[in-house]
């Protein structure tokens, strides 16, 4: 089975999740299948043959999974924002800064961030409007909403490290992150992306950030 009889295979099962985010899942699958993979006939993907890594057997993954992995320097100080396989792992999380609100997209989706997530996420469809990004949004899973309030300062740096673990499988990998800075606030993020194992992995990354006036 090729990876894209695969992931077809698989929204058959998430799509039934009835959660905040269905609707907006649903659109990108239909864009996913009327668009495809990008080819060299694309203007933004003419030099990169993607289509060419998902002739591996990459597999998703929606298990939640503890990893031993490298720490950027300052590691101890920083907001800690750990993705296994494109799964958010909160118990590897560290959040240090009061000023700094991290949680589950789902749950963002349906209480007091309700309105900032109807309107903002997947709004980079708009503008990176071809499969790659249409197939992270139809699959999100275990993504998270970071939100900093107004006039808040984060002081500590926010490390996010994206892993794929791919010691028993090829992995498709597809974190997920909705970032709202509201007016005045500031937040550093740094981004760090790790494979583990001999298996092929592929990261189909999607961060969506919004900054309100004044924000940086």
């Amino acid at each position: 089975m090729s990876t894209v009889e695969y992931i077809k295979e698989q929204y058959g099962q998430l799509s039934k999740s009835g959660d905040a985010l269905e609707t907006t899942r649903k659109q990108a699958y239909n864009r996913f299948i009327e668009k495809g993979l990008p080819t060299i006939r694309h203007e933004e993907w003419k030099y990169t043959r993607i289509a060419a890594l998902f002739n591996n057997a990459l597999k998703l993954t929606s298990a939640k999974a503890t990893v031993d992995f490298k720490k950027l320097p300052g590691h101890e100080s920083a907001n800690v924002l750990v993705f296994v396989n494109g799964i958010y792992q909160s118990s590897q999380s560290t959040i240090r800064s009061t000023a700094l609100t991290v949680i589950a997209l789902e749950e963002a989706a349906q209480h007091e961030y309700a309105d900032v997530v109807k309107q903002h996420f997947g709004h980079s469809g708009q503008y990176l409007n071809d499969g790659i990004n249409a197939l992270n949004t139809a699959f999100t899973n275990g993504g998270i909403f970071i939100s900093v309030g107004k006039s808040k300062i984060v002081e500590q740096p926010v490390y996010i490290y994206n892993i794929a673990d791919a010691g028993k499988e090829a992995i498709l990998a597809q974190p997920r992150s909705l970032v709202h800075l509201n007016v005045n606030a500031q937040l550093q993020i740094v981004e760090h992306f790790i494979s583990l194992g001999q298996q092929p992995a592929f990261t189909n990354q999607v961060m969506e950030v919004v900054v309100e006036t004044d924000a940086r």
